[in-house]
């Protein structure tokens, strides 16, 4: 599937642009900061003086950490080439585990592993969202969770580490998923609870035990993580994603996208309308899986298995649409749906519902087991050959275009050189294009403004910048926690950067432009290859009245102190 990035793994990337560099740099800074005595959850080689608090940026501690060697051999790009493959790959094989244990039938667990660890969830963010396709914990969980409650094979304190386990290393890997995980599993367990309460409710005793046990293991790994989240520096306060925006719109679950590669461009096109952008476009399943995800409901309808995972399923995808309905881009106010009383809850305000499809595919591939496990044993030719078909129709639907996006990564010369061994260890850099928000564009069809961050760990983290793009803020309030203060300076970039001509400058534009450099402690200025850099480069030569050095793929002013720290005349 990403074969198109492995053939030259080191500067392709899987997907797009923008999120990626921002992931690449964060599993980079795991290993960094550990090997030099920094705080992994808290950087200001970013956002200077500031600095932002990276668990609100879902910093990857624990790939991070697996990842080390391979990110010091060859690069955060290859580093993040390989997290995206496995972390399809893995979460697959989990899904597979567990299904194989609940069906007993290895090749319809096969089927089902590969409709969870590739499915449109997974197609959609494989674009840029590494963290969010990081998907062992939803599976295993459920293996858990099934122990716990059904099989009771184990004692209590077994399945209780295990679960403490997979929630710490969860919670260090993606926070958003442990979150979702545990609201899904709580709805699994009411439901199973509901259907067999006989059975059930004689093992509360063995449950409670286990969950006892998994408190205190999670509490051991999470108690620092969730303290410096909240109460750490630069946290993030408010709704910090907008709401009734990243939903499924009801069309979604039957017109493909453009990551399927079965897509007629009509098709493609009426997606245009929907809310949320394409990476959030992850709820498809194709008219032959609906309707093949009906017959199993009502054909194996006595199967507790079949029941159980028909029920979790049609909740997860109502609850995915959102608090109202959206239906061709259009939002139906009038149409409240079960998420708007979730929503007013402390945490769900930052859940993003189209998100929860995720657990559709787990379940959906538990039901297509059953079903292919049956067609197996079936001694009708007929019927096993009409089944097969009906299944290689649904999963042909689902199937990833090829070849998959790719996005290059190049990297002046300069940072890789020793040119860049001029710039003072520790000092701080500002660096064009201005990083901003991850997905921000330098022009139409341009690359992204995340490429300084990967610049800097070119430099071997030579320098640190006033800018960076932690893509966190308060939707309703000023950027805090991921996004540079607003400031003039930031402004001037963005607006050369989208293609807008240098500003001419008054004395008082000097002045403060001057003065906000001053407040960054800025040593060097730095302009790379970009959209409109004759305009940026004229914008700095009028600024500091004196041309930048061309250098190794780049632009330089060196040594700028002297320039920001007189006073402009008329000023």
């Amino acid at each position: 599937m990403f074969a198109s990035a492995w053939r030259d793994p080191t500067y392709l990337s899987v997907g797009t642009a923008g999120d990626p560099e921002l992931y690449m740099w964060m599993l980079s800074w795991v290993p960094y900061s550990v090997t030099h005595g920094l705080n992994p959850f808290f950087t200001d080689f970013l956002l200077y003086p500031h600095g932002g608090n990276l668990l609100w940026s879902l910093i990857p501690i624990v790939p991070g950490f697996l990842l080390t060697p391979v990110l010091a051999l060859f690069g955060p790009v290859a580093g993040y080439n390989l997290t995206m493959t496995l972390a399809l790959a893995l979460s697959a094989w989990c899904a597979y585990l567990v299904i194989a244990r609940l069906v007993e039938d290895r090749v319809a667990a096969f089927v089902g592993g590969l409709i969870f660890g590739f499915s449109p969830y997974m197609l959609a963010h494989a674009l840029g969202h590494p963290n969010l396709v990081i998907c062992l914990a939803p599976p295993l969980v459920l293996w858990i969770l099934a122990e716990l409650l059904v099989w009771r094979r184990r004692p209590a304190w077994q399945p209780g580490l295990a679960l403490g386990l997979v929630a710490g290393l969860q919670l260090l890997t993606t926070p958003e998923i442990l979150f979702t995980t545990a609201f899904i599993g709580a709805i699994g367990a009411i439901v199973i609870a509901a259907l067999r309460w006989r059975d059930v409710a004689p093992r509360a005793m063995h449950v409670i035990a286990g969950f006892a046990v998994a408190t205190v293991v999670f509490a051991v790994i999470a108690a620092y993580p969730l303290y410096f989240l909240y109460f750490g520096p630069q946290q993030v306060h408010g709704v910090v994603r907008e709401q009734d925006f990243f939903v499924t719109d009801l069309m979604n679950f039957v017109v493909p996208t453009d990551v399927q590669l079965i897509a007629p461009h009509d098709l493609i096109a009426a997606a245009g309308p929907w809310t949320g952008g394409d990476a959030e476009w992850n709820g498809y399943i194709g008219v032959p899986f609906v309707a093949l995800l009906a017959f199993i409901a009502v054909r194996w309808r006595s199967s507790i298995v079949v029941m159980w995972s028909a029920l979790v399923g049609a909740i997860t995808a109502v609850l995915s649409l959102g608090p109202h309905l959206h239906l061709a881009g259009r939002i139906h106010f009038h149409i409240p749906l079960p998420w708007l009383a979730l929503q007013r809850l402390p945490l769900f305000d930052n859940v993003l519902p189209a998100r929860l499809m995720l657990f559709f595919y787990l379940v959906a591939g538990i039901a297509v087991a059953v079903f292919i496990r049956d067609v197996r044993r079936s001694p009708v030719r007929w019927r096993r050959a009409a089944g097969w078909l009906w299944v290689g129709a649904s999963i042909a639907a689902l199937l990833p275009a090829v070849p998959w996006t790719v996005t290059p990564n190049p990297v002046p010369a300069f940072f890789t050189g020793p040119e860049a061994q001029r710039i003072p260890a520790g000092s701080v850099a500002l660096v064009a294009p201005f990083s901003t928000a991850p997905g921000f564009q330098l022009g139409p069809g341009q690359d992204s403004a995340t490429y300084p961050m990967l610049w800097q760990l070119a430099s071997g983290m030579r320098f640190k910048m006033p800018e960076g793009a932690l893509d966190v803020q308060d939707v309703d309030g000023p950027p805090s926690g991921g996004r540079p203060p607003r400031s003039m300076t930031q402004t001037v970039l963005i607006a050369i950067d989208q293609g807008g001509p240098a500003p001419s400058l008054s004395a008082a534009d000097r002045a403060s432009l001057l003065g906000e450099l001053r407040s960054w402690d800025i040593g060097t200025v730095i302009v790379g290859p970009m959209y409109n850099q004759p305009e940026m480069l004229k914008f700095f030569d009028d600024l500091f009245d004196r041309p930048g050095q061309a250098d190794a793929g780049v632009y330089v002013w060196w040594d700028v102190a002297p320039d920001i720290s007189v006073p402009v005349s008329g000023s």
